[in-house]
């Protein structure tokens, strides 16, 4: 399951190098571009044919983040506004974040080709008391997806790292 080791990877590469996304984390800073290029390296240690910005089969002007051995992942770092001790208090647009992660879900459904297909993301920070499980819901009501999820902390700031396959056919 890919999806699996995605999240795997991912957390690997966040507490491998916890020190750095804890800037990016304290200033509520996208860090997806960085983070792909390390996935992507990671990666190419299961020596699979890797590529990023990997034209989509049926738009050309569409890329998606990795393709790695037949999969397609879009990747994404979603910032919240969740008031956290440890974070600048900013406000961020999570709904748009969102929206933004389920566009991505439905770009990778249209892709064509016979590739299997990925979403992973980060959402962060993510409050204790759970309401960020409402957004989780959207995504994979949305999106027609089951997320695998897993809660860890960067520098003790809660943070979220998810992973679908993205399905061609809603069943």
């Amino acid at each position: 399951m890919m999806e699996q080791r995605l999240n795997e990877l991912i957390i690997d590469i966040l507490r491998k190098n916890e020190e750095l996304v804890a800037i990016a984390i304290k200033q509520r800073a996208k860090f997806e571009g960085w983070l792909k290029f390390e996935l992507a390296y990671r990666l190419l240690g299961y020596d699979c044919n890797l590529k990023v910005e990997y034209p989509y089969p049926n738009n050309a002007n569409q890329h998606a983040d990795i393709f790695a051995d037949g999969v397609l992942i879009e990747l994404k770092t979603a910032n919240t506004n969740y008031k956290i001790e440890q974070c600048q208090t900013c406000t961020r647009p999570i709904t748009k974040n969102i929206s933004s992660i389920i566009d991505d879900i439905k770009k990778l459904r249209n892709a064509g080709g016979s590739y299997k297909k990925n979403i992973a993301f980060i959402l962060f920070p993510i409050d204790s008391g759970g309401k960020y499980k409402v957004y989780i819901k959207r995504i994979e009501e949305e999106g027609h997806i089951h997320l695998i999820c897993k809660l860890i902390k960067i520098n003790g700031v809660p943070i979220l790292v998810c992973s679908a396959e993205v399905f061609k056919q809603i069943t």
